[in-house]
This record gives C-alpha cells, structure tokens and sequence, in this order.
C-alpha cells in the first residue's frame, strides 16, 4: 500500500472518528441532562449505552489511525533505535489526534448550518 493511499484512509478514519466523537458528546450531554426522566428511564439507559458506543468506536478509530499514520510515516534511516521509533509514535499520535481534534471543530462549526 502507497503512503498516498495510507494518508487518504487515515484521513477518512479521522473524519469518521470526528462525527463518532461529536455523537458521543451529544449521547453523553443528553444522558446528563435527563435526570428529571429517572435513571431507569428506557431513554436514559439507550442514551448511555450509545455514548458508551461511540466512545469506545472512537478509541478503536484512533488506535487503527494511529497504526496507519505510524506506518505512512517514512524513515530517513534503517535505524531500529528506540529514539526514532519513540519520536515517530509521537508524531503519529501527534497527527491523529490533532487531526481529529481539527476535524471535530470544522464538523461542530459545519454542522449545526446542515440542520
């Protein structure tokens, strides 16, 4: 797989992990904000199970981008030493979080207008 291809996918990986993070915080707002229906309510424990959902929909998301992103992310050296590899996970972290941190912030501005 080329590394265009792998930036491409990652890239769609972190615009799925974005609307999946904004569900969660929409899910997890409702859920908080619905004590008046009673903690037992059916609205309340659906709510919670899919907050719980895309919560951890967004960890898996982020943990593959973060795969793909570190394998798109080309040594100048053959070197194995643990620095480069320490610094090049950083950078992959760095990218796939900001990247959707970015992209959560377009979709929560965009968004709201598409209504």
């Amino acid at each position: 797989m080329s590394r265009i291809s792998r930036i491409i996918i990652a890239t769609a990986l972190m615009a799925i992990s974005a609307n999946c993070f904004l569900k969660y915080l929409w899910w997890s707002a409702f859920y908080s904000g619905s004590s008046e229906f009673g903690s037992h309510s059916q609205q309340v424990q659906n709510a919670s199970a899919r907050s719980t959902l895309y919560l951890w929909v967004v960890i898996v998301l982020q943990l593959v981008t973060l795969v793909i992103v570190w394998s798109a992310i080309k040594r100048r050296n053959d070197s194995s030493d643990l620095l480069s590899q320490a610094i090049r996970l950083g950078a992959s972290l760095t990218i796939a979080i900001g990247g959707t941190a970015l992209l959560v912030l377009v979709f929560a501005w965009i968004q709201p207008g598409l209504r």
